[in-house]
């Protein structure tokens, strides 16, 4: 036999085993490929059913988050007596003339001995001018809770009924039966008489009331 014929029986060994190397290369490729999908599913699974898990625990635990919460705001302890404001500040005259013009329109201002923003408006008024309004106080008997010797008392008073949305709550009676008026908000003097004005019926010239210090 020829030196050729040797050489290429020896090429077409060769390439047979390559061929098979890639073959079961190949087969083992395929099968290491299916088993990551396979994992990578049972991962997704997983990651499914604890999400629902969690989802399912938050939703069962969050009425008894709530409940628990309630149960231990119950059981706290308030005792705040009633302490009636004293104002400080000095009153202006545009102030005492305003309280004045109140008083007249049958005006009201419903608040809180503890409402800190109640306390500003009447500092902003001054003394001298709160001696004309009439304020309407919500707490008169202070406000208590799980406190020995006193009754729960953790909501306004009958008398401040239908005006207990925000206070400080200035209330201004008009003509026809109905009310106007501006809660939850500290008012300096000049807003006050532009609120007399609207329940009036009187129109009030806006461009002037913005750009200066005057309301007519």
């Amino acid at each position: 036999m020829s030196s050729m014929s040797v050489l290429a029986r020896a090429n077409c060994a060769t390439n047979a085993a390559t061929s098979a190397t890639r073959v079961r290369r190949e087969r083992r490729s395929t099968r290491t490929t299916a088993t990551r999908r396979d994992t990578d599913v049972d991962v997704d699974r997983r990651q499914a059913l604890f999400g629902l898990s969690t989802a399912a625990l938050v939703s069962a635990l969050t009425p008894l988050r709530s409940i628990a919460a309630d149960e231990e705001k119950a059981k706290k302890v308030v005792a705040v007596p009633y302490t009636k404001y004293a104002v400080q500040a000095e009153s202006s005259e545009e102030a005492i003339s305003v309280a004045k013009a109140l008083k007249e329109a049958n005006a009201r201002l419903y608040g809180a001995f503890w409402c800190e923003n109640c306390n500003k408006q009447k500092e902003l008024l001054g003394k001298e001018a709160m001696e004309y309004i009439n304020y309407v106080e919500c707490f008169p008997d202070g406000v208590y809770q799980n406190s020995p010797g006193h009754e729960d008392r953790v909501k306004p008073d009958g008398i401040c009924e239908g005006y207990t949305s925000a206070w400080p709550l200035w209330v201004i009676p008009k003509e026809n039966g109905e009310e106007i008026g501006i809660q939850g908000q500290i008012k300096k003097p000049r807003d006050l008489q532009r609120l007399i004005k609207e329940a009036k019926g009187e129109k009030v010239d806006l461009v002037k009331y913005f750009t200066t210090l005057e309301i007519d």
